[in-house]
């Protein structure tokens, strides 16, 4: 009866760590595809100099499909994010580095989370990205 009671409690604690591994799978695919689209958006933006609206809204939109996000102004795009055109220096400066912040709402970090006694507003959280780069966009003379 003893070992009855400990395999019990054994498998409780084993299929809250089987049915992590999935989610965290799911989660994982999610953030490499965010980050796909982060990329890409960089890429337009050393071209043009800036993070222009139509490159953030693009950005936020393909998202806001991958995260089943319905209302897109929940990714935050950070106040520093570079929306002025910047030129390609001669040589480094920093001045002239294009920045990017974007915070993505994450739902469902964890499989079980009543079993760890956290609330579903709580199991809940933030995907941060940060990108620096230099524009490629040449001054006109």
């Amino acid at each position: 009866m003893k070992q009855l009671i400990v395999l019990c409690a054994v498998f409780l604690l084993l299929a809250a760590i089987i049915l992590q591994i999935p989610l965290e799978m799911i989660n994982y695919e999610r953030k490499h595809a965010i980050m796909f689209y982060v990329n890409n958006a960089k890429e337009m933006a050393k071209q043009e100099g800036f993070y222009t609206d139509e490159i953030l809204n693009e950005l936020k939109n393909s998202i806001a499909k991958k995260m089943n996000i319905k209302n897109v102004n929940e990714i935050i795009i950070g106040d520093k994010t570079t929306k002025t055109p910047k030129y390609r220096p001669d040589k480094f400066d920093n001045r002239e580095t294009i920045y990017l912040k974007v915070s993505v709402p994450f739902k469902n970090i964890l499989a079980t989370p009543g079993f760890y006694g956290i609330s579903d507003s709580e199991n809940r959280g933030y995907f941060i990205i940060e990108e620096i780069t230099t524009s490629e966009k040449l001054r006109s003379n």
